[in-house]
Formats: structure tokens, sequence, C-alpha cells
């Protein structure tokens, strides 16, 4: 079994990890999502390209009216300052003008700060996804053989 773990670069101190999505009720309002879908995924690229600290970007799907991102950024303040400008900034304007118009569409994000020491993966069997795909890729044995060790936890005391 191929087992290898990966960890972040080590100028990463602190990963923060976005997930944006995007809901639309009704059918013209899953057009307007998918264009911004494909936007967000050129940005995505741009951003990543130009160094600007994006890491990774994935898409999800959750159903057919409700999809996203996960994105994995270098620090806050590098994604902070991506999403101040454009294009992201007027994204985020013109769909939350939508939502207020016209109610068939909604997005949303979730902002994660995980401290280079409180994470941990695994892959088994398959190509890293996510922090796989940036990050240094290790075997997992020794102490990195189970997800208490990855983290550095010790065992609950008796």
């Amino acid at each position: 079994m191929n087992r290898v773990v990966a960890t972040l670069p080590e100028s990463v101190a602190e990963l923060c990890l976005v997930r944006v999505g995007i809901q639309a009720r009704g059918l013209r309002a899953v057009g307007y999502a998918i264009g911004l879908g494909r936007a967000i995924d050129r940005a995505s690229r741009a951003a990543t390209a130009e160094d600007a600290g994006l890491l990774r970007s994935e898409r999800f799907v959750i159903g057919w009216n409700h999809f996203g991102f996960l994105q994995y950024w270098r620090s806050f303040d590098a994604m902070e300052a991506w999403s101040h400008r454009p294009p992201h900034a007027d994204w985020w304007r013109q769909a939350a003008d939508r939502g207020r118009r016209r109610g068939d569409f909604g997005i949303y994000h979730e902002t994660y700060l995980v401290p280079n020491d409180r994470l941990e993966t695994i892959y088994l069997d398959c190509q890293p996804v996510g922090l796989g795909t940036f990050g240094t890729l290790n075997d997992a044995s020794g102490p990195r053989t189970t997800g208490r060790d990855r983290l550095g936890r010790r065992p609950p005391q008796p």
C-alpha cells in the first residue's frame, strides 16, 4: 500500500482555507452561477500564476444548483489583499446585488486559519489532492503513522 503524508511548505506558518459557495434558486440563476464559477476559475489560475498567495483552488459540488471552491492561501493577508481588488471585489458586489434584487442567487464564504502544526494529511493508494499538491510529501512511517502522531498529540492519560 502506498501511504504518503503532506506537510505545509516551511514558508507557510498559517494556512488560510477559504470555502466559497454559490447557490442558485432557479434555472436563470444557474446560468449566472456557472458564468461566475468560470470567472472564479480563471482568476484563480491567474492568482496562482502571479504568485498572489493562492496555493491551490479546487471545485466542489453539493448539488445541481450548489457548488463552490475550496482555496488554500499562503496567509490571510495574501487572501485579503487579493479579495479587495478586481475582479473579486466586483463579483462580490454584483452577486450580493443580484441576491437582493432577484432573490434567486446566494453566495457565501467561510475562512479557516490553520497553524502549520494543527493539520495532518494522509493519502492511501491515491493521488494527493489539496495540501498534497503543493506541500511536501513524505512516507507515512515512524512518527507519521497515525493522525495523533502527525499532530504531535499525546494519548489521553487515564
